[in-house]
């Protein structure tokens, strides 16, 4: 009896470590695919001045205005490091319209477009599902910047309405990562976690 059950214990291990071995390997090729999406993508982060429904009214006006403004900007850019380049070009005269946008709108707020490299968490954006971690971005902040945000990608340019799905932009391995069609899984949540101890 205690050699059938010495037995059937190691039998249950073996297969518990099999599993756990399949499932890391599965899970470390879906971090290795979504850090790639990461590096591929510049995102367009407009933070409004307070939540105030007044604020939060321009903060979807300044949005379609910035995708509009910004929709031939990054004509040409194949690769983030073009996209960051033209960015960099064209931000003084990004902040330049954003603000005088703000004043046709009855606002004296003060505009600040920059571009930084910061954390998001995981995000749904229609069909797409962006993994947790740090990434390229085109911040916007109008007056103190306190309210709750707004994201999407201006490169490749997933915020406008008629982009194509991410297939077109990235290899099929990263497109099948983040074509989710708006449901944040558990793979996500896992990796946004492991993203937050482990960086």
């Amino acid at each position: 009896m205690t050699f059938i059950r010495k037995r059937d214990i190691l039998t249950i291990s073996m297969l518990i470590g099999t599993c756990l071995t399949l499932l890391t390997a599965s899970f470390s090729a879906f971090a290795e695919r979504s850090g790639q999406a990461q590096s591929e993508v510049l995102r367009l982060h407009i933070l409004p001045h307070s939540d105030s429904e007044q604020d939060q009214a321009l903060k979807e006006q300044l949005r379609g205005f910035i995708i509009a403004d910004t929709e031939n900007r990054f004509a040409g850019a194949e690769t983030l490091s073009e996209a960051m380049r033209l960015a960099e070009i064209h931000l003084p005269e990004i902040q330049k319209n954003a603000e005088a946008f703000i004043r046709e709108q009855g606002y004296d707020y003060a505009v600040n477009a920059e571009l930084v490299n910061m954390y998001f968490t995981t995000r749904v954006y229609e069909n797409i599902t962006m993994p947790a971690g740090n990434y390229a971005a085109l911040r916007i902040t109008i007056g103190a910047g306190e309210g709750s945000n707004w994201w999407c990608v201006v490169f490749p340019p997933l915020c406008l309405p008629a982009a194509a799905g991410s297939e077109v932009y990235f290899s099929p391995e990263v497109s099948g990562v983040i074509e989710t069609g708006g449901r944040v899984e558990v793979r996500f949540k896992v990796y946004e976690w492991w993203t937050k101890i482990f960086g």
